[in-house]
């Protein structure tokens, strides 16, 4: 059994604005830390992080009863055990998580990836593309995971894992024999400190804009956490060993992302800049590509040209690399086609903001034969960033027929939810309300969606793509959008390929 000094991490920590030392530093520490005092194991330390609904203050008492041995707070509390007093509990933990783990990321070549939309795509191309040039290359995503060349399912909803899951996993491709890794990186991932004591090589930025202001309150406030990969990108021990030149990687044209950009180039790192001028033909660090992916559209083209750049800015073999991410179907749920050898086509995308939405609406649109429609179902998420259902609603006018479905309603009522969203599409297409029709059974609207389609049509299920849950009055309900679809195929005859 792994077996620390309190001691040794209380040295760590000085990294994190230590306050006040605990009171016997001797304390063996026998379990890894964790801020879920669910999750103690006897020997175990506590961070007591003080949250935005409940401050683990208030949990203190239970982790000890469960077994912990120590605890990291950023205020004192009354406990039988030592307690560490910290300056930022988050970074605490991000930095004990990985002292816990014996720092993995320092034998890793770490990529972080971020943006608002596009993420999870570039970081799985970006994975494949490292791997294929003999940069074996491990991936933490929305959508998948991959260590050590196995694949599995990322947990429901996740967006960046919480330290000591990430930092665990870090360790486990470190065993797998993995020597890079991709981070999806979100606004919450790096606000929260969860990929805190991560210093990474390179940093890609997809795209930026208005998301998530639910939780950071302003523009600016979500700016600056995107931001804040740029003061991360700083290197390894493994990337200072191959040379690495340290790089941040933004789309050419795309303004909002420039800012990024200027911060990179203002600390001394290297800008590599990409763009797709279509679906084939593309920009990687300064060159013209031509590309022939399996994912379809122009925004999967910029994906990958964001994850060549890099490779293109490190000089690793870009033939190679191109001809893996030509061949690379993509993480579930992002530009995903469901066929059973029906006349019309049936794509899976997880696009939930307006931004997105447009582009995969862009995709579904150029599978369409002349004359065919598109079919839309699509909805918003509830207790999450409200400005995303008036631009759902604006984006969904470019679709033929709609249907606003039930995407995660979580506390609220779906009734309001859907009706926002209405109230934005009449806005723009006041002539169409017809064409729109609020259907909450998620299952009953994909249905009516591919029931409705005929030979030339493209129909479009946006806002789910991967996730296997709807979360309704705090509970999951299951949830697979491709069981669905293809269960609606075959009632129409068109059963899977056994």
């Amino acid at each position: 059994m792994t077996s620390k000094l309190l001691a040794d991490l209380i040295a760590r920590l000085d990294q994190v604005q230590l306050l006040r030392e605990a009171v016997d530093e001797r304390v063996n520490l026998r379990g890894a830390p964790t801020h879920d005092s669910r999750r103690i194991q006897p020997g175990s330390l506590f961070v007591a992080i003080p949250g935005r609904v409940r401050d683990g203050a208030a949990f203190v008492g239970e982790a000890v009863a469960r077994g912990a041995v120590a605890v990291l707070s950023e205020r004192p509390v009354d406990a039988s055990v030592p307690v560490v007093l910290v300056q930022n509990a988050r970074a605490a933990l991000a930095h004990a998580a990985a002292w816990w783990e014996g720092d993995p990321s320092d034998e890793l070549i770490a990529i972080g990836v971020t943006g608002t939309d596009g993420k999870t795509t570039t970081s799985t191309f970006l994975s494949t593309a490292l791997t294929a040039a003999g940069l074996p290359t491990g991936l933490v995503s929305t959508a998948i995971n991959r260590i050590g060349g196995a694949q599995r399912g990322a947990a429901a909803h996740q967006t960046t894992p919480e330290a000591p899951e990430l930092q665990r996993t870090l360790r486990q491709m470190v065993e797998a024999g993995d020597e890079a890794v991709v981070i999806e990186s979100t606004s919450h991932g790096l606000e929260l400190e969860r990929v805190g004591a991560i210093g990474f090589a390179a940093a890609i930025y997809t795209t930026f804009s208005p998301d998530h202001l639910d939780f950071h309150d302003s523009l600016e406030h979500y700016r600056a956490a995107k931001a804040k990969l740029v003061t991360k990108t700083v290197g390894s021990t493994a990337s200072q060993n191959r040379k690495l030149p340290l790089v941040v990687v933004v789309h050419a044209t795309d303004p909002e992302v420039q800012p990024f950009a200027r911060a990179a180039a203002s600390a001394g790192l290297h800008v590599a800049r990409f763009d797709a001028y279509s679906e084939h033909e593309v920009l990687v660090n300064g060159e013209r590509m031509t590309l022939d992916l399996t994912m379809p559209g122009r925004i999967n083209a910029a994906n990958a040209a964001a994850a060549l750049t890099l490779l293109s800015a490190w000089g690793l073999p870009l033939e190679r690399a191109r001809a893996a991410i030509e061949a690379e179907p993509g993480p579930p749920g992002r530009s995903q086609i469901i066929d059973s050898g029906q006349p019309f086509r049936v794509l899976i995308d997880f696009a939930h903001t307006g931004p997105s939405l447009r582009a995969a609406i862009g995709v579904a649109r150029a599978m369409c034969v002349p004359g065919g429609r598109l079919l839309l179902v699509t909805g918003a998420a509830g207790e999450r960033d409200r400005g995303r259902r008036g631009a759902i609603g604006q984006a969904a006018t470019a679709a033929d027929e709609i249907w606003i479905a039930d995407e995660d309603p979580r506390g609220e009522d779906p009734d309001l939810i859907a009706e926002e969203i209405r109230t934005a599409f009449l806005a723009v297409a006041p002539n169409r309300g017809e064409r729109l029709v609020i259907q909450h059974n998620r299952a009953e609207a994909v249905r009516l969606a591919i029931g409705s389609a005929r030979p030339g049509d493209v129909v479009l299920l946006a806002g789910k793509g991967h996730e296997r849950t709807i979360e309704r009055r705090g509970h999951d309900e299951p949830w697979d959008e491709e069981g669905v679809a293809r269960s609606a195929l075959a009632s129409l005859g068109y059963p899977p390929e056994s």
